[in-house]
């Protein structure tokens, strides 16, 4: 993970604690409200109950953001008019020989390194560098896509924040398709709304007893995994039998 610290983009200075630990976060929350308000949030349903749940990858890693990101940066592509569905550093970006465009602003993040201090950096799409071509060219060595259940239909079956956004999570990563009646949706953002309006409180106004929309997101990335890991056991189980029955038939033959 990069260690690049970026500057904050406010006009009066704010401390990196603060900046780190209120206005990304604040951000985030300010995003996702829009979004469920006017219904163009990318994990609600179109008229017909269906969710496109689309990955965004991190070119360092090869794989697809965390919710905490990969939110985020699809209402960042969603508001550019962005195609590309890559992100990285400016760091790598820059030891790619490839640079960003003057005036680009990155996604604002946190992240820990090995001692446990929270750092913020940036990340950036490939249409905001010099030569989105390249960048596009190198990604493709890197990503590494999860597929594995894109023959999978999956229901939300929970309006809870965890769940509704674990499901969501899940279909990034793994592929699967997913959908969800209006009365769960409805739930899903009368439950989330609370959150969301307390993170936009001033610190000294939020309710330390309303869970943090990015706690719920990091709960939700752990509740995807289960998710992933289930379904794909559950479809290896059910391949082995009719894989061995085959080869049955075909001694029998």
């Amino acid at each position: 993970m990069s260690t690049e610290n970026t500057t904050n983009s406010f006009n009066e200075p704010v401390s990196s604690k603060e900046f780190s630990g209120y206005w990304i976060p604040r951000h985030n929350a300010k995003v996702m409200k829009e979004g469920i308000d006017n219904n163009s949030a990318p994990f609600l349903p179109d008229e017909r109950g269906n969710i496109k749940a689309e990955p965004i990858y991190n070119m360092a890693t090869g794989y697809c953001l965390p919710g905490g990101r990969l939110i985020p940066a699809q209402f960042a592509k969603q508001k550019n008019n962005f195609n590309s569905n890559v992100v990285s550093t400016r760091t790598t970006i820059t030891s790619l020989d490839n640079s960003i465009k003057e005036g680009e602003k990155g996604l604002f993040y946190n992240f820990k390194d090995e001692q446990g201090e929270i750092h913020t950096s940036s990340l950036f799409f490939a249409e905001q560098t010099q030569n989105p071509d390249a960048f596009l060219e190198a990604a493709k060595e890197k990503i590494r896509p999860r597929d594995n259940l894109k023959d999978y239909s999956m229901v939300i079956a929970s309006g809870k924040p965890v769940e509704y956004l674990g499901s969501y999570l899940a279909a990034c990563r793994c592929g699967m398709n997913l959908s969800v009646s209006p009365e769960i949706a409805e739930q899903f953002k009368q439950n989330i709304m609370p959150h969301l309006n307390n993170d936009l409180k001033n610190i000294s106004e939020k309710d330390k007893s309303i869970e943090s929309v990015s706690n719920i997101l990091y709960n939700a990335d752990r509740r995807a995994t289960e998710i992933c890991k289930t379904l794909s056991s559950e479809q290896s189980q059910s391949a082995a039998p009719a894989k061995k029955k085959q080869e049955e038939m075909e001694m029998c033959f």
